[in-house]
């Protein structure tokens, strides 16, 4: 299925009362594209919903990526302006369809958990909540990607941006800048840049779960990303972001 059916597929409904999903027809949608995937549906909280393969158990390095579900929109569309760009409320469809994309094509290693997480605009509860899973199970991961749409980069024609890296020693950070430029992708790298979920994963939980290094890989739009009026996605950079977060999500740092 081509990316843009499944961000026409995504960019529908998903609200939560920072406790739990009260419209869940995103939800609805993600569970029906994975049934006859070869991820099974690991652990079902209020605000998250993770999955993995089988194989993600017995692995010895392990990923968490990371993309939020919830929406403030009250109207969500997705519509095609002209050969350049989509036009739709994609805050954070985008990728949302990204992720699901790679998991469709199996293109994503064994090692690779995927967290679909709720209250992302107010508190990231649902981030929370799966590094309480994480404690729960005993799992150690050891690096998280988060998802989300930005406004950085956009004006560079970037494909995407690296934002909020938490945690990294000296020798990974130096990997991923190297992964970076050899994918030779037009991208844009701030330190610090709008709170998200890279916030709660990488400070843990104190006394019972440590931060993970981790990092929001994002995607650049034009636009205000919480307006019913949508933003504008240029399909041209779709690839490219999908190569870069098979890249980073499969590499051993």
């Amino acid at each position: 299925m081509a990316y843009t059916d499944l961000l026409r597929q995504l960019t529908v409904d998903c609200k939560d009362n920072g406790r739990a999903f009260i419209v869940d027809e995103r939800i609805r949608t993600i569970r029906s594209l994975l049934t006859a995937s070869s991820y099974q549906l690991w652990r079902e909280g209020g605000l998250s919903f993770v999955y993995a393969k089988p194989g993600f158990f017995s692995s010895e390095y392990k990923v968490l990526i990371s993309t939020h579900i919830d929406c403030v929109y009250q109207h969500c569309f997705v519509e095609d302006t002209d050969e350049a760009y989509l036009k739709g409320t994609f805050d954070n469809s985008a990728t949302n369809a990204a992720v699901i994309d790679l998991m469709l094509r199996d293109e994503l290693d064994d090692s690779v958990m995927i967290a679909f997480t709720g209250d992302e605009e107010i508190n990231s509860h649902g981030a929370v909540e799966v590094m309480h899973f994480l404690q729960q199970s005993e799992h150690r991961i050891d690096r998280a990607i988060v998802l989300d749409v930005t406004n950085e980069g956009w004006a560079d024609e970037a494909v995407f941006s690296v934002e909020n890296d938490r945690g990294f020693d000296i020798l990974s950070g130096y990997q991923i800048v190297n992964a970076l430029q050899a994918s030779q992708l037009p991208c844009v790298f701030l330190h610090d840049a709008e709170p998200d979920e890279t916030w709660e994963y990488g400070k843990g939980i104190p006394g019972t779960y440590p931060g993970i290094p981790c990092f929001s890989l994002c995607m650049p739009v034009d636009g205000d990303m919480h307006s019913d009026a949508g933003v504008y996605l240029r399909p041209s950079s779709i690839e490219g972001y999908l190569d870069i977060l098979k890249a980073l999500a499969n590499a051993r740092l």
